[in-house]
């Protein structure tokens, strides 16, 4: 760490047992475990320990396993109680914001609506408006019973029209009457307008 350099070691072991197992003291698998530095009294004998001299043995086949790294360095690990209660939390943040999402699109959705209903009502307006003048054309035509009375008696006098002659008279003055009426409102109602 730092500044210094350090070198790697390498370590001989010599393998009496004919399985292939190496024996580990609890000391070196507690120090594996925790990452801890070795004793001073377990170096001093490492370093005074004779190594094996030259039975062609060398340095073992399997690479040595590297010691787990220690456990976040002094940070607790996480239980399943903290890692429940952290997923409940983003649960729980999940909810509120699909819940204000949710609220700010009802919003728009009303204010739209608001906004088309307006709209609707005012294209009502402005129909009747334009449709007033209109109103009177889709009336019935006047003279209903006199034309009535036409029709029904061409039908009984079918060969003698002219029997007729007095209904279809009284019929074609009812209508000439109504004409002239219609005329007169019209008249009325453009003098003022041209008056101003």
């Amino acid at each position: 760490m730092g500044a210094s350099s350090s070198t790697p070691r390498t370590v001989t072991v010599e393998n009496d047992s004919p399985a292939g197992v190496i024996d580990i003291s609890d000391d070196v698998v507690q120090r594996l475990k925790t990452g801890l530095p070795p004793k001073e009294g377990a170096r001093q004998q490492q370093h005074s320990a004779p190594r094996p001299a030259g039975d062609g043995s060398g340095p073992s086949s399997y690479p040595n396993p590297m010691p787990p790294p220690p456990a976040g360095y002094g940070e607790p690990s996480l239980t399943s109680m903290q890692v429940r209660r952290e997923k409940e939390q983003e649960l729980r943040a999940n909810d509120v914001y699909w819940t204000k999402r949710l609220q700010t699109l009802e919003a728009n959705l009303h204010k739209t609506n608001q906004i088309m209903e307006k709209e609707y009502n005012d294209a009502i307006v402005d129909v009747k408006k334009r449709f007033e003048s209109t109103a009177v054309a889709h009336q019935l035509p006047p003279c209903q019973e006199l034309k009535a009375k036409v029709v029904e008696c061409y039908k009984k006098d079918q060969h003698e029209t002219l029997n007729c002659s007095a209904d279809v008279r009284a019929f074609t003055d009812c209508v000439n009457l109504h004409r002239i009426q219609i005329l007169k409102e019209k008249a009325s109602v453009e003098k003022p307008a041209e008056g101003k």
